[in-house]
């Protein structure tokens, strides 16, 4: 035990040594303090046990670390004794002890400076004058009165995460506190809070719903919610926050801040469970000194926490909600909106695409018929021909010979009077050649000039006028079957020839080079040629 009487006082031996430590005392330094001042009143038996007031002994551990304490004098057990091995043995196992013993230093300090008008009794719990189970960090007792408070601090709430031991260590905490007629009020260090600001969503391990708590505001909060939460409201709230509870159950939990004396309530509802913890929403906090929030309320029976009446908070949060609801709705309208554009788009790429092969169709199909129109052409032709040479031979006499005949027909061929019609230079065959040739550039003119080209947006005005910029550069530019093209200096003479881009020119860029790579797959696909494309920065 680290507290004995002393002429009907509290005192703490080791509260007074770290108080000793703290001016740079070596251990040695301290325990001869100790003896100076203390061991003669421990010979006298002037410490008596907070518990069964029997004597104690003073005891100076020697080791750096340990503690000071007291021990009975005929060595035997008290409920004081027992609790604070308990006490002792739930901290060292459970709890983060060096910020313990530094955060209920500050909880003393403020409880005692707030509650002080009231006349209450602040004791820790393993001054208890009945063996416990569970010991809280203090407890208060009122004058007149049989309630009594249990304030715990908690620091190290993910204990036995995977087991969930810790979880029911609190539980069974919990249910024995209220069996021995304790009110209890739990504080979380301030380390422990998850909570996203951009989702108003948190996190809370089921060990921390074990001390959170049910107020008159949470049961408020829970006819306001029921109240107002209804219909495409209700159906609103569960889709984008995911939650999956049937019924709304308000609860708070305090987290402090030891090191700047801050206390923070959080008042939520949960609103998924799982495995090892829950999601909750938040509903309203407050951020107050701790002082402040260990203050009595009005009526004496709760500490202040936070505000006593949340009807704005309550009104601001429905607000808030259907704000949000009304800005859900219109971005999901804004969506469709712009699916139904999309849709637009494609069904009017879709209908352009079958335009397009449409057109290639009728187009090939015209020339196969020019090609078939040549052959008959060509077959008529021959076919005049050998008619012609036919009836030469025809007039031939019997007596003459094949080849004087022929040399002496081309001799008087001018005085005939008959004419033949000349081969020309050109026949129709070859003219119809130029004409399909002439056809097939004028359509691959039509498709470098028409086709969509990814991120053809980038540039401004008519598709057309950069097309054919590009093309006449390119005309002025290959040389043969290889083309060596610069993306910057194309650009630069794109803006020269009065070309505006709408983007920065490395997105322009991507346009011209997929231009060019449809420029080179046309070439080869519709006149049969091999462009060797070397494309540079």
């Amino acid at each position: 035990m680290d507290s004995a009487y002393l002429h009907n006082s509290v005192f703490n031996i080791e509260l007074k040594r770290r108080e000793l430590e703290q001016r740079n005392l070596a251990r040695s330094e301290v325990k001869r303090w100790f003896e100076d001042n203390y061991r003669v009143f421990s010979k006298k038996s002037a410490f008596t046990c907070l518990c069964c007031n029997k004597p104690v002994n003073m005891n100076l551990t020697k080791d750096e670390g340990r503690p000071f304490y007291f021990r009975r004098n005929d060595e035997s057990e008290c409920s004081y004794s027992e609790n604070t091995k308990t006490y002792d043995k739930h901290v060292s196992k459970l709890e983060d002890k060096s910020k313990k013993d530094i955060g209920l230093t500050i909880f003393r300090e403020k409880l005692e400076g707030e509650l002080k008008p009231y006349n209450v009794e602040i004791e820790r719990g393993y001054h208890y004058k009945k063996k416990l189970s569970f010991i809280p960090d203090f407890i208060i007792k009122f004058p007149n009165s049989e309630e009594h408070w249990a304030i715990d601090y908690f620091t190290a709430i993910d204990q036995g995460l995977t087991s969930g031991s810790y979880a029911r260590h609190l539980s069974k905490r919990m249910k024995t506190y209220k069996e021995e007629g304790f009110k209890p009020f739990s504080f979380v260090d301030y380390s422990w809070l998850s909570f996203l600001e951009e989702t108003n969503k948190g996190t809370l391990l089921t060990a921390e719903t074990y001390v959170t708590s049910k107020t008159h505001e949470d049961y408020q909060w829970d006819t306001f919610l029921e109240q107002n939460m209804q219909g495409r409201l209700l159906d609103f709230f569960t889709k984008v926050t995911g939650a999956t509870m049937r019924e709304f159950n308000s609860r708070s939990i305090a987290y402090v801040d030891v090191f700047n004396r801050l206390c923070t309530i959080f008042r939520f509802i949960p609103i998924a469970q799982h495995d090892r913890n829950i999601t909750f929403y938040k509903l309203s906090s407050s951020e107050i000194p701790l002082a402040q929030a260990l203050a009595m309320n009005a009526d004496h029976n709760h500490f202040v926490l936070s505000k006593e009446n949340e009807d704005d908070r309550r009104n601001d949060f429905l607000n808030a909600l259907f704000e949000k609801k009304q800005q859900f709705e219109l971005e999901q309208q804004g969506l469709r909106e712009e699916q139904g554009r999309t849709k637009a788009e494609e069904e009017r790429v879709k209908q352009e695409e079958k335009k397009q092969r449409s057109r290639l169709r009728a187009e090939a199909a015209e020339m196969q018929m020019l090609r078939q129109r040549a052959e008959e052409l060509e077959d008529e032709q021959v076919e005049r021909e050998m008619q012609e040479r036919a009836r030469r031979a025809a007039l031939r006499p019997i007596e003459e010979h094949p080849e004087y005949w022929n040399e002496r027909s081309r001799r008087n061929s001018k005085y005939s009077n008959y004419t033949y019609q000349q081969n020309p230079s050109i026949t129709t065959h070859e003219k119809t050649e130029d004409s399909i040739e002439k056809k097939k550039k004028e359509k691959v003119r039509d498709l470098l000039l028409s086709q969509p080209i990814t991120g053809e947006l980038y540039i401004d005005g008519d598709k057309k006028s950069w097309r054919i910029v590009i093309l006449k550069w390119i005309n002025e530019n290959q040389s043969g079957d290889s083309l060596v093209v610069s993306l910057q200096k194309i650009i630069s003479h794109m803006k020269s020839e009065g070309i505006s881009f709408n983007q920065s020119d490395k997105l322009v860029k991507y346009t011209i080079k997929h231009f060019l790579e449809f420029y080179r797959k046309t070439i080869k696909t519709e006149l049969k040629k091999m462009i060797e494309l070397n494309i540079k920065e």
